[in-house]
């Protein structure tokens, strides 16, 4: 089960030891208007998953994806929406490592679920 973390988000990369390297921004600025907005949000899904699969392969134990506040009306999407289904998803179990990671207002940090040598060496063969 993830736990929850009410102080300043910030205060998550001294604790876990973070680097520039472990903190995803979800904040793209404007977008193109010509993109769908349901695509957009399908890149940050693909997004998540491929920083996750890319924090497992280099053995980092920690990802801090940064979403915001939720800025949409009950039953629409945003990229906080999107983090958190996906974090809840089958998709993520081989990933992470939900007793570990923290969910936030505008944050969340994901344990990275360490694999085995020869499952590394597996995946790096084929992508």
């Amino acid at each position: 089960m993830t736990t929850t973390h009410n102080g300043n988000w910030t205060d998550l990369r001294n604790e876990f030891g973070l680097t520039r390297d472990d903190e995803i921004d979800l904040h793209f600025g404007r977008r193109d208007p010509h993109v769908r907005y349901d695509d957009v949000m399908a890149d940050v899904a693909r997004l998540v998953e491929s920083k996750l699969i890319e924090a497992q392969k280099n053995k980092r134990p920690y990802l801090l994806f940064v979403h915001g506040r939720s800025t949409s009306r009950s039953g629409k999407i945003s990229a906080r929406s999107i983090v958190r289904a996906f974090m809840r998803s089958k998709k993520a179990s081989p990933l992470i490592e939900r007793a570990g990671c923290i969910q936030h207002e505008t944050v969340y940090l994901a344990k990275i679920r360490l694999m085995s040598e020869e499952l590394v060496r597996q995946r790096r063969k084929h992508p």
